[in-house]
């Protein structure tokens, strides 16, 4: 199994403060989908883990017949509309345990850090690691991506289409210095 923090990356479907329920209700994984550039440097060495695992777990001849096993890093051109993936590589990470969330200051996050830098469209570091798997259930063999722990970094342009109430109501802020209303009453 190999470990790498992948950082600086936008991410989009976070579920790291609880799980993500699976369609039929139950409790599912927490996770993240990382969309990361395809000129990214960190794409090449990200690649390189996942044929290592593929290997290591289905030996030499896997990284020859990738087409036949199931693997993380999808191109985002291909396989999603959204200008969000145009230039894109995307892949899963997922975890049955909570990650680690830390803020810019590798403290452990608080609910302002959370509700300020973690979203869908948010930058983070991710720790992750990569593993082979076996078939099961009629599918495919493959690789996998563990999510571990998180560093929260910087906004970005929400993908989930919502708006933060600071920004929202920004124009209807008053400055305290005139009270329209009566405490009295």
């Amino acid at each position: 199994m190999a470990k790498m923090i992948l950082q600086n990356v936008r991410c989009s479907f976070v579920f790291v403060t609880e799980p993500r329920k699976k369609e039929n209700g139950e409790t599912g994984n927490y996770s993240v989908q990382v969309l990361l550039p395809k000129n990214d440097p960190q794409a090449k060495k990200f690649e390189k883990l996942v044929e290592q695992a593929l290997v290591e777990k289905h030996g030499s001849d896997a990284a020859k017949k990738k087409g036949r096993y199931k693997l993380p890093m999808r191109d985002g051109d291909e396989e999603r509309d959204g200008e969000e993936y145009e230039g894109m590589y995307f892949f899963n990470c997922n975890g049955g345990k909570k990650p680690g969330i830390v803020n810019r200051n590798n403290e452990p996050a608080d609910t302002d850090d959370l509700d300020e830098l973690c979203y869908s469209g948010a930058y983070f570091h991710v720790s992750v690691n990569v593993y082979g798997f076996d078939a099961k259930d009629g599918g495919k063999p493959g690789v996998a991506v563990g999510l571990n722990n998180i560093m929260l970094r910087k906004k970005g342009v929400r993908l989930d289409g919502s708006v933060a109430a600071t920004s929202e109501f920004e124009e209807y802020a008053e400055d305290g210095s005139d009270d329209d209303f009566d405490d009295d009453l």
